[in-house]
């Protein structure tokens, strides 16, 4: 192939008995990736994106809907975001005999604007204010009939047809109106430019920038196993063609109801990588994350549903149902591809994508957690700023500062614990309903300690005790310990918070504290009689300049604990 393939991350395909894989090269994973099940995959980010930078992004994964979270023996729980059905019973705009249907308008989307923020603290969570934080560059005028030209590189020769669609090109070999009609391939074209629309006008993200300004080109989507002259009969991912990202993929990318956001998914790839400030073989998780999150948008879009919204949403079964790993593994960074090894002693980092056993960059909660307290658009200010020696987070603390970037991490693992997220509350509870997420404790010299070291906080991470509190309790108070520096001798900076869902439904925070007595007036009565006391990782230093991550992921921070006021829960149920 003329187009560089290196592979930047991704779940395999989905095998035989429904266990989740990661590939262990790049053959492996163009062999099964999606195809061998029949699904488009998640494509990841690319080895090194931006246009001195061509390497390409396959990572195969199998279509979103009737995968399971993760198996048991790998990821310790039940699959509670098991398989679903997509099409008009979930997503009402999938159109009838297997043929996708389009997405709700974009028009309607927010004005874009270069500042802004969300409000400077939450009415139930005052211990953050975040004031003002930047938005991003607009992007450039969205056009529904741009002139474009086409790439003209055609990795896989020149294709029989090509097919123009608002932004993007379709090229196939001669098979492919027969596998897809040519009225389907255009629907699919316009739901595709719909949903980028869409993202682009209310998130801010940026279209690509051949395809504005000067001279102008489309996006390639090079729909193989067509009879394309060098036709890699494989394909459902984002790849690269010299330094333009595009998209390849079989006529299942476009037939299957059930990969409705899939298709979607792979060209938002394509606006990422084309900022090429965020390399993929370093920071892979937001690559993933930050793609679900916004398919997470425009499932919500398409429902007809206002942000914010009082009324509960429930998320179609075929998007978010990954986000069970944050919960599964709380003891992670948030820049991570999750547990190495099953009983989580080894951890891998934001670039691990082939050690990643589970998925876990796949979940889309600390984007979805960034736009709902600081703004939608905040993100976009991140992709435009972001350097290849630095994480996230540390971007983050360049154009925030410190004390607000531990902040949103310490309230991040405040809301998870209550899957306190707005009108996504109630399913997130439903994904995330897995009493994996709580860490056993034992005693040990009057002090409550937890039972395995391996499951510690790293970076970022936390740890959820549940506290039973005895009937008509009015406070429960908790001296929290933190050891002084990680197992690799980094000083430490952690945090103890108490919160409980009250009975009404509604979330209460304590005040959080880094050491020292933690308490909590208990001025509603607690669901099941339950406080969970949140111990957060707030460590921001010890950052290693290494290929693939940031910080070392498998340093782990201890405590102890001392509960007036309670004891310690059953930790086989959750406490939403």
């Amino acid at each position: 192939m003329t187009n560089q393939h290196a592979i930047a991350g991704g779940l395999c395909a989905l095998l035989a008995a429904t266990n989740l894989c990661c590939g262990s090269s790049p053959a492996a994973d163009e062999a099964t990736g999606g195809a061998a099940a029949g699904a488009i995959s998640h494509g990841g980010g690319p080895a090194s994106a931006g246009a001195s930078s061509p390497g390409a992004g396959r990572a195969g994964v199998a279509g979103a809907s009737g995968a399971p979270a993760a198996t048991g023996a790998e990821a310790g729980a039940s699959n509670t975001a098991g398989a679903g059905t997509a099409g008009a019973a979930t997503n009402p705009n999938a159109g009838a005999a297997g043929v996708l249907g389009l997405g709700g308008s974009g028009a309607s989307a927010g004005n874009s604007g270069s500042s802004g923020g969300a409000g400077p603290s939450a009415t139930d969570y005052p211990y953050c204010n975040y004031g003002n934080v930047p938005s991003g560059t607009p992007p450039a005028a969205w056009e529904d009939t741009p002139t474009l030209t086409p790439i003209g590189l055609n990795p896989f020769g020149k294709p029989a047809t090509t097919i123009p669609g608002g932004y993007i090109l379709l090229n196939e070999g001669p098979q492919g109106p027969t596998q897809v009609p040519t009225a389907t391939q255009q629907m699919i074209l316009e739901r595709i430019n719909d949903d980028l629309k869409f993202e682009i006008q209310y998130a801010n993200v940026h279209l690509p920038p051949w395809t504005t300004g000067g001279a102008k080109h489309y996006i390639d989507y090079l729909f193989v196993a067509t009879g394309l002259p060098n036709d890699p009969n494989e394909g459902g991912d984002s790849s690269y063609e010299g330094q333009y990202p595009n998209v390849e993929t079989k006529a299942v990318a476009m037939t299957d109801p059930s990969q409705r956001y899939d298709l979607t998914h792979e060209f938002n790839h394509v606006l990422e990588n084309s900022y090429g400030t965020i390399p993929g073989e370093k920071v892979s998780w937001i690559e993933e994350s930050y793609n679900d999150f916004l398919i997470l948008l425009v499932a919500e879009r398409d429902a007809g549903v206002t942000p914010g919204q009082t009324a509960q949403f429930k998320l179609p079964s075929n998007i978010s149902y990954l986000d069970v790993l944050t919960y599964q593994q709380p003891f992670v960074p948030i820049e991570s591809c999750g547990i190495a090894a099953k009983d989580g002693s080894s951890i891998t980092g934001p670039g691990d994508y082939f050690q990643d056993l589970t998925g876990f960059r796949y979940n889309d909660l600390f984007p979805l957690f960034v736009a709902q307290r600081v703004g939608m658009k905040f993100f976009s200010a991140v992709w435009e700023n972001a350097k290849a020696s630095e994480q996230i987070l540390q971007t983050m603390t360049r154009l925030l500062d410190k004390s607000r970037v531990e902040c949103l991490v310490g309230e991040y693992s405040a809301r998870l614990a209550l899957a306190d997220f707005k009108e996504f509350s109630s399913s997130i509870q439903s994904i995330g309903n897995d009493p994996a997420m709580y860490a056993a404790t034992t005693t040990k010299d009057g002090y409550l300690v937890p039972s395995s070291t391996a499951k510690l906080p790293r970076y970022t991470g936390r740890n959820n005790i549940p506290i039973s509190v005895g009937s008509g309790a009015t406070q429960i108070s908790v001296d929290f310990a933190p050891e002084p520096a990680g197992s690799a001798g980094t000083s430490a900076k952690m945090q103890l918070q108490l919160v409980y869902r009250a009975s009404d439904g509604s979330a209460v925070y304590g005040a959080p504290v880094t050491t020292g007595t933690a308490s909590i007036t208990l001025s509603k009565t607690p669901k099941s009689g339950v406080v969970i006391a949140v111990v957060t990782n707030l460590t921001m230093d010890g950052y290693k300049a290494a290929k693939a991550y940031g910080w070392d992921p498998n340093e782990t921070f201890g405590y102890k604990l001392k509960i007036t006021g309670g004891t310690a829960a059953p930790i086989n149920k959750t406490y939403f």
